[in-house]
């Protein structure tokens, strides 16, 4: 038996770069693992197969990419992975999210840069170019019918192209690291996708989706249930909501589920202008059993007499019999559904729209007629439990998705257990044990999940519906209840509106009065305005202006030449001097002949060698690094490729002259796509400065809806309060995203030096960090007085896990050009400014000082 091969630095790498949530990084580890152990450990031959059974909502593309980046970036790194969609809505998704430009594409946090290869491009030339180019990363994204069938959508990948010289489809079943990653993978099971598969020979299969089917519970290697993603706030949590009374007119239901959908819309608006953020639209998806049921929903809805006509127009309308324009501008219509400029409030869908549709504003589902069985449903649910921000915003109302029932309230409470025990309510995941010998073997774990998808009514809201005496079906008094910190696990179970979440049931009344009240606490805004007595700000108004890239080796530190590192065990660990040698065979059934391929058994050496002296090598490998677009060839520049190709060669190891004189080519252009893959990530900011600079005073409103404090004592941060008490404040209330920041502007507000300081907000400094326009504030302005000198100050506070990160050091990087080119312009004759990064660890090591604050600072 071998040893396992995981590289966990190169996987919290990725994650880190990648954003990922914890349990998508856990899903990428857990597939690494069961995969090497079932080669490197196992030693098995057959191609490895495993389910990842994630939430919906949770992020399936992200761990899709996470896999892309590490296998790429591995010491022995995989360059074609092929994604498999059910269908041509999720296969169009799929390559925009992998697409740059795209609004939700992942290719700019992706460092392996794959080149996507769809229906549309296979045949191209340019295509062919990238297929025969080892170091390009290809992805290639294909509905599951396109290669199942010779016939029909697959007969375009099953014919012999001029390019490839073959059928794309015999292309892909000779790649030897070829890896399949198939979303929605309870989408296609049967013998055709089975077939597919085996004729594929895969190194790898990844089934992506958030209901495996049965028979399919052996292969799955990692689980999130949908109860967990809750507890974590990774989705929104559900909400059921049901009459007290007998009403179930159409009418009555549907006023019922707009008049939530208008709460929460003035709840979103009221979020989104106090964080400087683009409108978010909630929208209510209405499920009908059929096309005339549909068509009588939104004749009630565009009625004048329906809620004083307030939604007339705009309703969509989604159902299978569409033809022509009219589906084209429905679908259209609904993939833009969040769109600020969009007019649909109100989806109407026969039956449950499919996978693929993954918008973040549904916040309310009605189930006009189906029984609420029928709708909660993980792929019911799923069409609405994304969050639209993120993460939870701690305003409540915000944070649910509302499941209007057809039941009774009373008949919901004593369904809750039946419906809950239809959820998954464990995980797994795998996970390296050491033995006693020492020794690393790979076990899976199976962690329960306390939290249920449904939560269980305080008697408060029992007793406010009048039903508190209802009993759940099966319960007893002392049975055990999800706990305040399975709920809301980071910040307890208060929202910053003061109210308690809500649990999973609850009468429409009291719903739609909790809405209420939540609308009208976030809609009552408190604005601030700069002081009076305060001395005023002037800031420099710098216009950015976007410039070629121009690139520098020196742009990349020698601690992050991992890249390289890793780069140049594989070439070593590629190296051999035998022959690789393919034999076919060929088998019949006296009616059709196949033929295959296999390794030989028997070995032959290679003809030796070249005898090339490693010097020559180095020399030939530090032009290849040179030869990269965009690197000027000056002595600068020649030495940091010189440093880049010395760490490539000692991680060769003591044969590297053998293997360059063998392999050098290949060596060559691995290290130049290595090189301007990490030039990517560590390029300058491309930006310069206009001429003209102009001072902006700081005199914007200040709007908020938080609890107010009259004070700001040291260690009594609430992410949830406006504080006051501040001496040399622009303002009179302050409010702050993180502890480190809070201390900050305490150590700042006693300053002796400062005369007046202010929190940044969205757009009152804003640097562009990159070439795409991309840009940043700072935390803080702070103006200070030095032996009758004036120094302004951009501080921004960060945690000391994100220091040495490039994204930070980038946004470092451009807040000094900001800063230089402030310092350089005749417009600031009176004033010298200055960037300051304070890790956590500097703002406590401080101790509330500004001058100690500003010597640990960088």
């Amino acid at each position: 038996m071998g040893e396992l091969r995981f590289q966990p630095d190169l996987l919290n790498e990725v994650a880190h770069r990648l954003d990922l949530r914890e349990p998508n990084r856990k899903a990428i580890e857990s597939v690494i693992l069961r995969t090497s152990d079932h080669y490197d450990v196992q030693e098995q031959t057959e191609p490895y197969e495993c389910i990842v059974d994630s939430a919906t909502g949770v992020g399936k593309t992200y761990v899709m990419a996470g896999l892309i980046e590490y296998l790429a970036g591995a010491e022995e790194p995989v360059r074609n992975f092929l994604l498999l969609a059910p269908g041509r809505t999720i296969r169009d998704k799929s390559i925009l999210n992998f697409t740059p430009g795209n609004s939700k594409s992942l290719r700019h946090l992706m460092r392996s840069n794959p080149y996507v290869v769809t229906a549309d491009n296979f045949d191209a030339q340019s295509t062919r170019i990238a297929i025969d180019d080892p170091a390009i990363t290809k992805l290639y994204i294909f509905t599951v019918q396109a290669l199942t069938s010779a016939t029909g959508e697959g007969r375009a990948t099953h014919v012999p192209t001029e390019n490839l010289g073959m059928s794309f489809f015999d292309h892909l079943a000779r790649l030897s690291d070829l890896v399949i990653l198939a979303d929605e993978h309870h989408c296609y099971r049967g013998p055709a996708f089975s077939r597919t598969i085996h004729d594929l020979k895969p190194e790898l299969v990844v089934g992506m989706t958030a209901t495996p089917v049965r028979a399919d519970e052996s292969l799955v290697a990692f689980r999130y249930p949908l109860a967990a993603a809750i507890a974590d706030e990774l989705v929104k949590t559900p909400v059921m909501v049901a009459r007290r009374d007998d009403r179930s007119d159409i009418e009555t239901k549907l006023l019922d589920g707009v008049n939530l959908l208008r709460y929460k819309a003035q709840s979103a608006d009221a979020y989104c202008d106090e964080n400087g953020l683009s409108r978010v639209n909630p929208v209510m998806l209405v499920i009908a059993q059929n096309i005339e049921e549909a068509e009588e929903f939104q004749a009630v809805l565009d009625s004048m007499t329906f809620d004083g006509g307030q939604w007339v127009g705009t309703t969509l309308l989604i159902h299978s019999k569409l033809t022509g324009e009219a589906k084209e501008k429905a679908l259209s219509d609904l993939q833009a559904v969040e769109d600020s400029d969009s007019p649909v409030r109100i989806i109407i869908s026969v039956g449950m729209l499919k996978e693929g549709w993954d918008v973040k504003n549904v916040y309310v589902i009605a189930s006009m007629r189906a029984s609420v069985s029928e709708v909660m449903t993980e792929q019911t649910l799923g069409r609405g439990m994304r969050l639209p921000f993120g993460k939870y915003t701690r305003t409540e109302i915000l944070d649910t998705l509302e499941v209007l029932a057809h039941e009774k309230y009373s008949e919901l409470l004593s369904k809750r257990k039946v419906l809950n025990e239809a959820f998954i309510d464990y995980g797994t995941y795998a996970e390296l044990r050491q033995l006693a010998d020492g020794s690393q073997v790979v076990r899976q774990k199976t962690t329960e999940t306390e939290a249920t998808v449904i939560g269980e009514p305080t008697s408060e809201q029992q007793a406010a519906a009048g039903s508190g005496q209802v009993a759940e079906e099966g319960s007893s008094p002392g049975a055990a209840k999800p706990s305040a910190e399975a709920s809301n696990p980071s910040e307890g179970p208060t929202a910053s509106d003061g109210s308690n979440p809500t649990s999973g049931i609850v009468d429409m009344e009291t719903r739609t009065r909790e809405a209420q009240e939540s609308a009208k606490k976030t809609s009552a805004t408190d604005q601030y305005d700069p002081l009076p007595d305060r001395e005023p700000i002037l800031i420099p108004r710098l216009v950015s202006v976007p410039q070629p890239a121009v690139v520098s080796l020196n742009d990349i530190n020698p601690e992050d030449y991992g890249p390289f590192k890793r780069l140049g065990r594989a070439l070593a660990a590629d190296h051999s001097d035998e022959l690789r040698r393919t034999k076919l065979t060929a088998s019949h059934n006296w009616r059709t002949a196949e033929v295959r391929t296999a390794t030989a058994s028997d070995a032959i050496k290679a003809a030796l060698p070249l005898d090339i002296p490693l010097e020559e090598s180095r020399r030939g490998l530090i032009r290849r690094v040179i030869s990269v677009k965009g690197v000027p060839n000056r002595p600068a520049e020649i030495g940091a490729a010189e440093r880049i190709v010395d760490c490539l060669i000692e991680a060769m190891g003591p044969e590297a002259e053998e293997h360059l004189s063998a392999f050098g080519e290949l060596c060559g252009q691995r290290l130049a796509t290595e090189v301007s893959n990490t030039l990517r990530k560590f390029s300058p900011t491309q930006v310069t400065y206009s001429d003209e600079v102009k001072l902006v005073a700081l005199d914007k409103t200040r709007l908020a809806r938080k609890r107010k404090d009259s004070g700001h004592a040291d260690g009594s941060f609430d992410k949830a309060v406006a504080f006051n008490g501040w001496t040399k404040n622009l303002y009179s209330h302050a409010w702050f995203d993180t502890s480190p920041e809070f201390k900050a502007a305490n150590a700042i507000d006693s300053g002796q030096t400062v005369v007046v300081w202010a929190r940044l907000h969205i757009n009152d400094v804003p640097i562009t960090w990159n070439s795409d326009g991309r840009q940043y504030n700072p935390d803080f302005v702070v103006i200070e007085e030095v032996d009758g000198k004036r120094f302004g100050w951009l501080v921004e506070t960060k945690a000391d896990k994100d220091m040495t990160i490039s994204e930070v050091r980038s946004k470092r990087q451009a807040a000094k050009k900001w800063v230089n080119t402030a310092n350089s312009s005749p417009e600031i004759a009176d004033i010298t400014w200055n960037y300051l990064l304070a890790s956590e660890r500097d703002v406590e090591d401080a101790q509330g000082s500004w001058e100690h604050l500003k010597g640990f600072g960088q």
